[in-house]
């Protein structure tokens, strides 16, 4: 899918494109995962100059998409802390924001417009030039690091990097600090379990954007239910030979150390190693059928794999064409799959660094944060944004994969960061595992 084809209503909901209909409950599934599309090259200084200013959004749009006010009154427990006061542009800025993000993942209107990019430049009187630019975590690394090795501006104001590579970019101090007197509503508004990450205490460096599940896709007709990470690597006949993992090496690490009861926010090389033997000897019993990107979305629907490793956003696509799909945590402990997010950070030398922050702030206001998620269906990090929902899209507000409670939250695990030694350890072992080495 893509905004150039057939929309209705403004703003719209990307999960009644797909399927024309809302999905409520526990059933419910993520939109797709934007990893799909092309990537675009940095826009040139000349080229972001001359971007004007996109027109306001229609009233219908600005009520449901755009607003800054706060919401109504939310329970205690969800209620968002009050907006402070807004900072502003400083006279004589002239700002022009660069924002690299992935594909189909933001807020889209029946013209292809993004209504809560609009009201930010007609609030501001700023302009945005927005790209879909990113299609790798390490496709894009390649392109911008050369000049942050150099102490250049990459061109970008804004880039939206996958948790593992956010931690690669700060570490190497390629990113700025925050400044929070620019993002008091990302200060009062991102949720608790963001504050926690090694890599970035106190989120001083990144904001989230969106966030995602990794956990067990079946087909419950051909496997029945599948409650346990440990069926990945059980010889059964209703999926040996049929059974796919993920090329991303967190998400297939991860999971494999929960099924082994081990913590994959601590990752140790003994525990890689111990994961590598159980994949190993998967492997060579006949168990996985190969091990992919998000091409196991067509072998699950295809019926070439009916187990799979699997991003929550891209089952929802598969609903359409494969209703009887599931989508599920594993039961064997603690912890039953892995939480992973989407990251805005300021790289340096960006040419709009405090604009970039106000517009990084713009979607912790819930009403702009509401949007988006009605929109892309993923995790939401902005405390409040279901308060906005449950008038404007109720099934997206009450979807517990969408805003999930405390009880699942509890059972996601981060991966954690590794440092260049132990990053290279693991992905050389587990390329010669994938790679048959």
């Amino acid at each position: 899918m893509s905004t150039s084809d057939k929309l209705t209503g403004s703003p719209i909901s990307r999960r009644r494109l797909l399927q024309g209909s809302a999905l409520m409950g526990t059933a419910a599934f993520l939109a797709a995962c934007g990893t799909k599309g092309t990537v675009s090259p940095a826009p040139t200084a000349a080229a972001a100059a001359t971007t004007a200013a996109s027109a306001a959004p229609s009233a219908a749009a600005a009520s449901g998409a755009a607003g800054s006010a706060a919401p109504s009154a939310a329970p205690a427990s969800a209620a968002p802390t009050a907006t402070p006061s807004e900072p502003m542009i400083p006279n004589g800025t002239v700002a022009n924001v660069v924002w690299a993000n992935w594909p189909l993942y933001i807020d889209v209107d029946k013209n292809g417009n993004h209504p809560t990019i609009q009201a930010f430049e007609k609030k501001y009187g700023v302009k945005v030039t927005y790209k879909e630019a990113i299609n790798d975590n390490n496709d894009f690394f390649g392109k911008i690091q050369p000049n942050l090795q150099a102490g250049q501006p990459t061109g970008w104001d804004i880039i939206t990097m996958t948790d593992w590579m956010a931690a690669k970019l700060i570490s190497f101090g390629w990113i700025e600090r925050l400044n929070p007197a620019a993002m008091p509503n990302f200060q009062a508004n991102v949720k608790d379990q963001y504050k926690t990450v090694d890599w970035d205490p106190d989120v001083a460096h990144h904001a989230p954007w969106q966030s995602g599940m990794t956990g067990i896709g079946y087909d419950p007709k051909v496997t029945g239910s599948v409650t346990t990470l440990k069926a990945f690597f059980t010889a059964d006949p209703r999926w040996t030979g049929k059974v796919d993992m993920l090329t991303e090496m967190r998400d297939t690490i991860g999971l494999t150390m929960l099924s082994l009861g081990l913590d994959p926010s601590k990752p140790t090389r003994a525990a890689f190693d111990q994961c590598i033997t159980a994949l190993t000897a998967a492997k060579n019993a006949g168990i996985i059928r190969r091990f992919t990107g998000n091409d196991y979305s067509q072998d699950l629907s295809a019926g070439d794999a009916v187990l799979v490793m699997a991003w929550s956003g891209d089952m929802v696509q598969l609903l359409v064409d494969k209703p009887g799909l599931k989508f599920s945590l594993g039961a064997d402990g603690t912890y039953g799959g892995m939480l992973w997010s989407d990251n805005m950070m300021v790289p340096k030398g960006a040419a709009q660094p405090y604009t970039a922050e106000l517009l990084m702030d713009w979607y912790y206001i819930p009403a702009n944060a509401a949007a988006v998620e009605d929109y892309v269906n993923y995790i939401c990090p902005c405390r409040g944004a279901d308060v906005v929902l449950k008038k404007l899209d109720p099934s997206v507000a009450s979807n517990p994969l969408i805003f999930p409670p405390d009880s699942t939250l509890a059972r996601l695990s981060i991966f954690g960061s590794l440092t260049p030694d132990d990053e290279s350890y693991f992905n050389t072992g587990f390329d010669n595992l994938i790679n048959g080495a």
